[in-house]
């Protein structure tokens, strides 16, 4: 292939980041797709004119493998050809449909058994091979601003995207066929977390330039490689060097908290890589230690202290909002077919209810409004050291709720397993209320706290929400729903969704209430407190991620519309927007829970099962989309459409 380009190419490889200017060239002959990837390929004339590139309909065609990529890369060259003949064309055509078919199969379905799926996997075979070579690749390749790895990555889910459609064309049952559109959603959204996450480093990408040169190092170790002691030193004094410059001549006033963040977190990640190569041979290596030992100190010093200009104090609230685009696209993978307004305004439907039913319960105590009747239930705690007590009286007062009624059936080891531990103060300021599952952890006071922060934890841990919330936390919630997702359907584990995950632990908040689980006001308004927080979830979240709100306004949202005292709303929002969950995490809750409310009443009312047999069987779907649950339960939906389902019209 490369002797019949010849004929009219120069061929030139640019490394975008082992080069001098590499960077800005790359750059320029992208224009105005600098968040491509690499490789990448541009034909140019004499004059550095470009004739035809790599960007293809579907984005970047790369390496082409697939027919409509070798098909983009052919008509390229035939765009930029001088003396090439069609005959040498043809020939060019058919050697790059040779090379595809060693590497990925062809099209017609055969598939290369040793890199890919075998033609006799079942499904089930698929999801648990592309899932172990994910996270192989994972702890392989795991460099944060590294195009090579970022690339790495790419081609590995479009390999794996391209192997699934040959999947589907084959005759698998039923279930079968919902997991693999399981899978190719999947798939797709681990490319669009990828490009988002490349973009977001490349925002920031003249705050972080210095520390490019230590791919190098990091990516010869993934590739097993080896860089001799002398150029590795040289590249750690080069980069310690490239951090003074970027100090001397930097514009950090222009750098606002949010790509502050950003920048702080890759140089961590950077930073931890980089002590792992260096451990690997220091002290084994006697060149080694010579050579690198000082510069590498030097930089790590010089590291530690830039990043410091980045630092923020622990108390500020920073997020990254992610904008309406990406939430379109994240929410079209949770097969949610509403726009972020279209939820919001559910969400603000789901809270009028509530302000009805706050109306009511403020009569029936006598109080004189919300504020006054959440003084009441708050006053009715427990004394320092009995919580873990109240929670199992609780625990155990909802399952009899359960088992009398035969909502469900709750096997006896499930409710023999389950532990608790004391959750510590630090945790406390990001997660101010029990948490649950296996292990309940108890948010409650310590001697270590501060009078505030006690009285804080005390009166929003009070008896009242903490009934409202046991049955979200233990069974039939989340401890439940783990310990069956751990026995049915467990190749679907990948899947994990917030929609099904929270949204069955609100669900029932949801029935409880329509089954008369309060026993008086008090129960009333500790379950209104926590449906109104989870309506409130919805609105915050995604109107932080819009760009419309800021963490303060989202805090004082929780204080003034909810109930929250400024502390527990502060950690809340904090949770939500820098804590490690996703965009879409805290609007799931409810979201969730509505689907499956939803759900019900269609299966349900409708006769096809009882509501024993519903909960029964999602409890054994895994934590996959409701839509998906839907198409489970229900053989009459289609699965091409499952993800239009509007459950809240």
């Amino acid at each position: 292939m490369r002797l019949l380009l010849e004929t009219d190419l120069v061929i030139v490889q640019i490394d975008e980041t082992g080069m001098l200017n590499g960077q800005a060239v790359c750059d320029r002959l992208k224009k105005d797709n600098p968040n491509l990837g690499m490789p990448w390929f541009v034909f140019t004339d004499a004059n550095k004119n470009v004739l035809a590139d790599a960007t293809g309909p579907s984005g970047n065609v790369g390496c082409p493998m697939m027919p409509e990529e070798r098909d983009w890369f052919i008509n390229c060259v035939r765009k930029s050809r001088i003396n090439l003949s069609d005959a040498q064309i043809d020939e060019l055509k058919l050697l790059l449909h040779k090379y595809a078919i060693e590497v990925i199969g062809d099209e017609a379905g055969a598939l290369p058994t040793t890199t890919a799926p075998p033609l006799e996997a079942t499904t089930t075979d698929l999801l648990i091979q592309y899932g172990a070579d994910r996270s192989a690749l994972q702890r392989t390749w795991n460099i944060p601003f590294s195009s090579i790895n970022h690339q790495r990555h790419i081609d590995f889910e479009n390999r794996w995207l391209a192997w699934v459609e040959i999947a589907q064309q084959r005759d698998y049952p039923r279930n079968g066929q919902i997991d693999l559109a399981l899978l190719h959603n999947h798939i797709l959204s681990h490319i669009a977390e990828l490009q988002l996450a490349r973009a977001k480093q490349k925002d920031v990408g003249e705050y972080l330039w210095p520390v490019l040169i230590l791919n190098a190092l990091l990516e010869t170790k993934a590739k097993r490689e080896f860089t001799t002691p002398e150029k590795a030193a040289r590249i750690l004094n080069g980069a310690a060097g490239n951090i003074d410059r970027l100090i001397d001549e930097g514009d950090f006033d222009a750098v606002d908290a949010v790509r502050s963040q950003r920048i702080y977190r890759v140089l961590g990640s950077s930073k931890r890589l980089l002590d792992a190569w260096f451990d690997f041979s220091m002290d084994y290596d006697p060149l080694f230690s010579w050579w690198c030992e000082q510069p590498y100190n030097t930089l790590v010093e010089k590291m530690d202290a830039y990043r410091e200009l980045f630092s923020a104090d622990e108390d500020e609230i920073i997020g990254d909002p992610i904008g309406e685009a990406a939430l379109l696209e994240q929410l079209s993978y949770e097969m949610i077919p509403y726009s972020p307004d279209d939820l919001v305004a559910i969400a603000e439907r789901e809270f009028a209810w509530c302000e009805t039913e706050k109306n009511k319960v403020i009569a029936e105590l006598g109080a004189r409004n919300w504020t006054d009747a959440l003084r009441m239930a708050k006053a009715v705690h427990v004394a320092p050291g009995e919580q873990p007590a109240m929670i199992k009286e609780l625990h155990d007062e909802s399952v009899s709720f359960l088992r009398e009624r035969d909502l469900l059936t709750i096997p006896d080891l499930a409710d023999e397993v389950w532990r608790m531990q004391m959750m510590s103060p630090a945790r406390q300021k990001v997660s101010p209320y029990f948490t649950g599952g296996e292990v309940i952890s108890i948010s409650y006071p310590t001697d270590g706290m501060t009078h505030e922060e006690k009285m804080k934890s005390m009166l929003g841990n009070n008896r009242h929400f903490s009934r409202a919330t046991v049955h979200h936390e233990l069974i039939p919630g989340h401890h439940l729903q783990s310990y069956m997702a751990k026995r049915w359907n467990t190749q679907r584990s990948m899947f994990y969704t917030p929609f099904y995950v929270e949204g069955w632990a609100l669900y029932w908040e949801l029935l409880l209430w329509d089954l008369d689980f309060p026993q008086n006001a008090l129960d009333k308004v500790g379950m209104l407190f926590w449906r109104s927080h989870r309506c409130a979830r919805i609105i915050f979240s995604l109107n932080f991620h819009l760009g419309n709100w800021t963490p303060q306004q989202c805090v004082d949202f929780l204080v003034k519309r909810v109930g929250h005292e400024r502390l527990n709303a502060e950690a809340e929002v904090r949770r939500s927007v820098q804590g490690g969950y996703g965009p879409l995490y805290q609007a799931a809750y409810m979201l969730g829970g509505l689907q499956l409310r939803a759900l019900a009443k269609e299966l349900v009312a409708d006769n096809q099962m009882s509501i024993k047999q519903f909960h029964d069987r999602v409890l054994k779907q895994g934590p996959i989309p409701i839509a998906a649950v839907r198409a489970n339960l229900d053989e009459s939906v289609k699965i091409s459409t499952m993800a239009n389902w509007k459950f809240n019209d």
